[in-house]
């Protein structure tokens, strides 16, 4: 019964795709909720409550970085580098909280000039009749579903780490026996200069801090991702709309009209009606690209910085998990960080490489819309040869110090997380 609520929830059972009023807020009432969480307001814009959960994100990842700074040193010092790694590996995994933040907030307003661009986008395709309306409602449904699954993932490994150590405190509390010398779990290792953080009232201090910065991160990074896979999908479904605008250019119009005289008035009467077919074609494409453009400036400084340190972060898991194989232990967690680690640079890389190849195939939906096999494409020849040209530049997501952000940019992050890997196993023996 609930599998079956869970499959209606994500295939929109009941939805009305049929209703006149769709749009995207009510296709998508999650993507206006979400937002304003990161303080992206769509009613009172100005409101001053929009940086109140910011600022607080900001603060606590802060204040955990220098402490996770202070635990990275100490096990250095004493050589437990198993520690240490651990450490690091939170160091960069919480540095993504403030940037992600500081960019939204930012370029609020241009998150918001994207969105209400996507709702007009949303409007105009689902009104031009059932051939557009269709493939483009499916490509929202994607979105649709793709947004929860990686909703449920990243809850499903963030409640992993609020869970398990809440069940070993309630196995220590009670089963376990006085000579068995536990040590109350808490999900980050800690340690204080000439104190212990494990006894009362330390230990339950930082358990509810730590537990709220695994709120913090798991909205922050998950919405991020979220936000951006749905702007490059809705862009990408846009793109398709163009490939079936040129596969019916020259639909149900009489083909005789292009040997008559230039001011003849059935000739004119098609040719603006071609210039018409030409001019949604390019507004669309020229939309693709700057909205990608807006995601590069708005998401740049993040992605600089997953695509910078997420070779780190993978390396340090793999090794933690290498650690404790050795050990003969299999540490879950880590093994569903490393999942979670792979996912969040692989799914903006995939994007990256998907909108890139779209891109290419709308020039190449020009070349193929039977242009020089009719009369009628003497008439817009050139625009059809303009457009061709402007889909040779690749559509690719860029900022300064950030190569093109697709599945190559991957597969050298790859690369480099199993050098680093390697070298960090044979210093360490």
């Amino acid at each position: 019964m609930r599998l079956q609520i869970l499959e209606d929830f994500l295939l929109k059972k009941t939805f009305d795709f049929d209703r006149p009023d769709i749009n995207l807020y009510n296709f998508h009432p999650q993507l206006r909720i979400l937002l304003a969480v990161k303080g992206v307001f769509f009613t009172n814009r100005r409101s001053l409550l929009r940086f109140i959960w910011p600022c607080i994100c900001i603060q606590l990842s802060i204040v955990a970085m220098t402490l996770e700074e202070i635990f990275i040193w100490r096990g250095v010092t004493v050589k437990d580098y198993s520690f240490a790694t651990e450490c690091f590996c939170y160091w960069v995994i919480l540095g993504c909280i403030p940037m992600v933040y500081v960019s939204i907030v930012v370029n609020t307003n241009k998150i918001y000039d994207i969105v209400v661009t996507m709702n007009e986008d949303f409007i105009y395709v689902c009104s031009l009749g059932d051939r557009y309306r269709k493939p483009f409602l499916e490509g929202q449904l994607l979105i649709w579903q793709l947004c929860y699954a990686w909703f449920i993932f990243v809850c499903f490994v963030g409640g992993l780490y609020v869970i398990i150590p809440l069940v070993g405190l309630l196995y220590q509390s009670l089963f376990a026996t006085i000579d068995e010398n536990t040590v109350r779990p808490l999900q980050f290792p800690m340690w204080l200069p000439n104190d212990d953080p494990y006894r009362t009232p330390n230990y339950e201090i930082f358990l509810v801090i730590e537990s709220t910065l695994i709120f913090c991160f798991v909205q922050t990074f998950c919405v991020y991702i979220y936000t951006l896979l749905h702007i490059l999908l809705h862009y990408y479904t846009i793109m398709n709309m163009i490939i079936i605008d040129f596969s019916v250019i020259f639909e149900g119009l009489d083909e005789s009209v292009a040997l008559l005289p230039r001011h003849d008035p059935r000739r004119r009467e098609t040719q603006l009606i071609l210039n018409a077919r030409i001019a949604k074609i390019v507004r669309w494409h020229l939309s693709v690209f700057k909205a990608v453009s807006t995601v590069s400036s708005v998401y740049g400084p993040p992605l600089v910085y997953q695509v910078s340190f997420s070779s780190l972060a993978i390396c340090l898991i793999a090794y933690q998990i290498a650690e404790k194989l050795d050990n003969g232990k299999v540490d879950i967690l880590f093994c569903l960080l490393g999942i979670a680690a792979c996912l969040q640079l692989w799914i903006p890389c995939h994007l990256g490489t998907m909108i890139r190849n779209k891109a290419f195939e709308v020039g190449d939906a020009g070349w193929t819309c039977g242009w020089h096999e009719t009369p009628l494409g003497l008439m817009i020849r050139n625009d059809i040869l303009i457009i061709i040209l402007r889909a040779q530049k690749p559509v690719t997501i860029k900022f300064t110090g950030l190569p093109s952000v697709q599945l190559e940019t991957f597969s050298s992050t790859m690369s480099s997380a199993y050098s680093y890997f390697n070298m960090l196993r044979q210093y360490s023996k």
